[in-house]
């Protein structure tokens, strides 16, 4: 009996073992370099460390998260990546966006060029954006992880929709171009798209581009009545500017809320970036009903 025990022991241990390996040698085996960052943070959060990346040092400084590990390389711009690094790096697989389409004959010559697309006219929403993290794992083999990670980012976005308020006002978002023009945020954004998860509408009700902004002059908001936020980072000079704007003081100064300041959020992102937005959406909202409350 003991010994029928110990060899189903066995046996189960190997299975685990055997499955284990089998997945590791299937993303080693998938050397994987990406152009475009909507890309790279998906691999990243899905447990998959490309070998190199665009334009690492922007990535640092716009997208965040998740951190690139020590020894992804850069490969340059990503409207013009290195190509004698890239042939050197012998990838399995380099994956682009269509909007770096045009990379294509020349990618080609290295390995194989997969394209996954995700920003399209009328087509960015969680869904989309859950069908794009599934389609890229099933071209690297990690289907599982990104359940799991799918999985991980609903519950996440849950609980971040428990701590809003349930008669929270229409959001107006915003991100200074200099001190009288900016881009407003609606139909086809990440920054929608994560605020509609949270259950909050979108005041802008206005045409947007593919990537879901349009680009405006303060006059054109006037009259909104919505809870303003401004996404950071401003241009040089621009919130001094605003001080002796009139028409954004006075915006500022009828709205019923107070002006809700966020840090950048890379906006052409996917799950990551989205859910990153959410939860610094909620904190800042908190930091503000905290200095409401405390009549600051």
């Amino acid at each position: 009996m003991k010994s029928i025990f110990l060899i189903l022991v066995l046996v189960t241990s190997f299975t685990c073992y055997a499955a284990e390996e089998s997945r590791s040698l299937k993303v080693s085996a998938n050397r994987i370099v990406a152009i475009d960052w909507t890309h790279v943070e998906t691999l990243l959060a899905l447990g998959v460390t490309p070998l190199g990346i665009a334009q690492k040092q922007d990535y640092n400084a716009w997208v965040k998260e998740p951190k690139i590990p020590n020894g992804v390389l850069d490969l340059g711009l990503r409207t013009q990546p290195n190509l004698e690094l890239l042939a050197e790096l012998a990838p399995t697989q380099i994956l682009i966006s269509p909007m770096f389409s045009v990379l294509t004959p020349q990618l080609q010559k290295i390995t194989k060029v997969t394209e996954i697309g995700l920003y399209k006219k009328g087509n960015v929403n969680w869904q989309a954006m859950e069908s794009m993290t599934r389609e890229l794992a099933m071209n690297i083999g990690v289907e599982k992880e990104a359940e799991r990670f799918i999985l991980q980012k609903r519950d996440e976005i849950l609980a971040l929709k428990q701590q809003v308020p349930s008669d929270f006002p229409p959001v107006l978002m915003v991100q200074f171009m200099d001190a009288n023009h900016l881009r407003v945020f609606g139909d086809n954004s990440l920054y929608k798209t994560a605020v509609n998860e949270l259950g909050i509408e979108s005041a802008w009700q206005g045409t947007t581009n593919q990537w879901g902004f349009s680009l405006v002059g303060i006059n054109e908001l006037v009259g909104i009545d919505a809870q303003i936020v401004v996404i950071e980072p401003l241009p040089i000079g621009t919130e001094a500017a605003l001080e002796h704007n009139q028409l954004w003081q006075f915006m500022s100064q009828q709205s019923n809320y107070p002006v809700l300041r966020m840090p950048a959020v890379w906006s052409f992102g996917a799950l990551p970036s989205a859910t990153r937005f959410a939860r610094l959406f909620v904190r800042a909202l908190s930091s503000n009903l905290i200095a409401k409350n405390n009549g600051e």
